[in-house]
């Protein structure tokens, strides 16, 4: 009898381990097929209020695009990687680090360069040309960082065949969305409106709802050298990404700097988020310090661009001209900019001074 029971029991375990275990794997594949969904919503939304045309016009004047680009991509993966090292962050916490810095330019840089005053059309070249480099990029930097850490197999656990069709599933929808824009040009604005509201308070909600299953795992992983580098680093990128376009031969306008300092900061948390949520099992002790830097780098980079649109909309408001440069006798790259009598005008921007 004894012997019946050891086994009933041993039956019964296995029956709920296997049940909780399907259980477990349905809902991360729930979760990452709605991440996927969610960025395909944010992406085509994205796609329908880039311009194909002014495209091609920053490239043929390359150097405002190219700093901006190599910004984004390289300035930012070596950026975080060097914070990461500098403040002995785990070898989780620093792959988090890199995911995060390696992301493309994010929807919510549009919406902070339309406040602070910047190039909307740059913004939306950059925020979708850094998409579509990230196809490759990020894959490299998840390769080139980790090699160099010497990081073991079962340290790193991120599925590169996942990444890979994970970022070729956003390339579709933006495509998708550069179509749109071009059938149907007065409608793709309000389309980009819906998909960028939705999908943004979506990945939101998403994130609470992961934070809410993963609570205590995600607060005992918290510390404070990840919370000093998540708050030091969109900082950081948007002072770099500031004084690197002074440099004068460059020649970049007042209203470029301010938009390639912004795209540089501002990296999508989303894109971070879903590759960690499609590549790391939730039941990983890995997936928490991973998920961690790029959920509160969304928050973080959210409320740095709250304190610096108001302080810039303040000093606006009382003329406060030593931290508001003007473009007056500044020769420069924008390709919508024109010579006239009274200087550079940007023809992107309605001359307001008779108001």
């Amino acid at each position: 009898m004894a012997t019946t029971i050891t086994v009933n029991d041993a039956v019964t375990t296995a029956l709920t381990e296997t049940t909780c275990s399907t259980s477990e794997n349905g809902s991360n594949n729930a979760t990452q097929i709605a991440t996927q969904v969610i960025l395909a919503v944010i992406m085509f939304g994205l796609g329908c209020s880039a311009d194909a045309k002014l495209m091609w016009r920053y490239i043929k004047r390359p150097k405002i695009f190219i700093t901006g680009l190599a910004l984004q991509l390289l300035l930012m993966p070596f950026l975080g990687f060097g914070l990461a090292r500098a403040f002995q962050l785990t070898e989780a916490e620093t792959i988090g680090v890199i995911i995060q810095a390696s992301a493309p330019g994010g929807a919510y840089s549009n919406i902070a360069s339309y406040w602070l005053d910047g190039d909307m059309d740059l913004s939306i070249v950059m925020t979708t040309s850094s998409t579509i480099l990230a196809l490759g990029t990020m894959p490299l930097w998840l390769f080139v960082f980790p090699t160099i850490m010497n990081l073991q197999d079962e340290c790193l656990t991120v599925s590169f065949s996942a990444l890979g069709f994970s970022l070729l599933g956003i390339c579709a929808p933006l495509l998708v969305g550069l179509l749109v824009k071009y059938k149907f040009p007065e409608k793709s604005v309000i389309v980009t409106k819906i998909c960028s509201g939705l999908g943004s308070f979506a990945i939101l909600v998403l994130v609470i709802v992961v934070a809410a299953t993963q609570g205590s795992g995600l607060a005992e992983s918290i510390t404070w050298r990840q919370i000093v580098v998540v708050i030091i680093f969109p900082l950081l990128a948007l002072v770099l990404g500031y004084l690197a376009c002074r440099v004068p031969w460059l020649k970049i306008s007042v209203s470029g700097r301010r938009t390639i300092a912004i795209e540089t900061a501002m990296q999508s948390s989303a894109v971070a988020n879903t590759i960690v949520l499609v590549s790391y099992d939730q039941d990983s002790p890995n997936f928490a310090p991973v998920f961690l830097f790029s959920g509160m780098y969304g928050i973080i980079q959210l409320v740095v661009a709250f304190v610096v649109v108001v302080s810039y909309l303040i000093a606006k408001k009382k003329e406060v001209n030593c931290i508001l440069p003007s473009d007056a006798d500044q020769e420069t790259n924008d390709p919508k900019a024109v010579n006239s009598p009274d200087g550079i005008v940007n023809l992107g921007y309605k001359n307001t001074e008779a108001d």
